[in-house]
């Protein structure tokens, strides 16, 4: 870590936030560690925030106006390719952070320098600031979680969702040389996408302090907050991450992650861990069954090849007649055009092997 550059970067994306932008930079300010810079990517705001950005005389704080809208992913990536620091630290113009939840994180970086991010747990407060607890809102449950090997991690990020809190986050600028960038294209589970490339690479960890807290508006005006729109454009951003999940993981990650999830228990062979990944993507998840598409297109690329053709065959009872069951029934749209990825998929029958339809509604549903 070099002692010429700012240590920490501190990347926010900000459109409209007015409101409550100021406490957030307060907080900022307030660090006991004071090694940073602070960049600010103001998504081309139509109320004050530009006013109130300028008003704070830091020269740390490094603001840049966008003339466009660009939503607040381009804002995160902006944040990330003009900043100079070795470690990287996301905040949200209505969250704050406790006095020492940068220094806490930099010493756990110092003496752990293999992890791949680091997160802290978190109050849940409303716009007033004041605490929420389960009794408010269960969302209060969402990050109170303990730490896990990066095995686990992988298997909590595909069975229960994210778990961890983006405000709270901080990476290494080598992490995200080796994973890449948030991607673009995701607007309502980006830092999931993220954190789940990261896994497969490092381990992760949980500051065990309610150091971040995190905003959560009782009008429901959050980002993250449920809407007919939002909850469309998750459903097909899920069935996208899972269609590349298993990407990139070691067989030796997967089967420490997935290995009590197999239907060959205990096996290692490379073709069969191959089977085991696509099968897995028929599996129900927190999010219904949004991995089957990635399960039906895997399906599809084995059948052009006549050994795991055999493979499946053989070993797993499957060949290209219940593929074509399987992509006669809705996998991520209904007849309707709507997004139905968070509801079970019906299983296809199939007549000529029971046998195969019952272990398909015991294993899948």
């Amino acid at each position: 870590m070099s002692n010429n550059a700012p240590l920490v970067s501190i990347v926010m994306s900000n459109y409209n936030g007015e409101l409550l932008i100021k406490l957030t930079i307060e907080s900022v300010l307030a660090q006991t560690y004071q090694n940073w810079e602070f960049i600010i990517f103001d998504d081309c705001s139509t109320d004050r925030s530009r006013e109130i950005i300028l008003s704070f005389n830091d020269t740390r704080i490094k603001p840049f106006f966008s003339d466009t809208h660009e939503q607040m992913v381009y804002g995160f990536n902006y944040g990330i390719t003009h900043s100079s620091g070795e470690l990287i630290a996301r905040i949200d113009s209505d969250d704050t952070w406790e006095p020492d939840k940068l220094q806490k994180q930099v010493d756990f970086f110092r003496d752990h320098p293999d992890y791949g991010a680091c997160f802290t747990l978190v109050d849940f407060i409303d716009e007033h600031g004041n605490i929420l607890t389960e009794k408010d809102t269960e969302r209060v449950l969402w990050w109170d979680i303990r730490n896990k090997t990066q095995a686990e991690w992988l298997r909590y990020f595909y069975f229960y969702g994210c778990g961890v809190s983006h405000p709270s986050a901080m990476f290494s600028r080598n992490v995200i040389e080796k994973v890449g960038l948030y991607n673009l294209g995701y607007v309502q589970v980006q830092d999931y996408d993220l954190w789940i490339r990261i896994a497969k690479h490092y381990p992760l960890h949980i500051i065990q302090e309610k150091l971040t807290n995190y905003r959560w508006f009782t009008t429901g005006a959050n980002a993250s907050a449920p809407s007919e729109k939002g909850i469309r454009r998750a459903n097909f951003e899920f069935s996208q991450i899972y269609c590349g999940f298993f990407d990139d993981l070691s067989d030796e990650l997967f089967i420490e992650a997935f290995g009590a999830d197999f239907t060959h228990q205990g096996t290692t062979d490379p073709d069969e861990l191959t089977v085991e990944r696509m099968l897995l993507l028929f599996k129900k998840v927190f999010c219904g069954y949004a991995p089957q598409l990635g399960g039906a297109q895997m399906f599809l690329r084995l059948l052009q090849d006549e050994k795991m053709r055999g493979i499946m065959r053989d070993r797993y009872n499957l060949t290209q007649l219940d593929f074509y069951e399987l992509t006669a029934k809705p996998i991520l749209f209904d007849e309707t055009g709507l997004s139905t990825s968070s509801q079970p998929v019906i299983i296809p029958t199939v007549k000529r092997k029971p046998q195969f339809l019952s272990w398909l509604r015991r294993r899948f549903i």
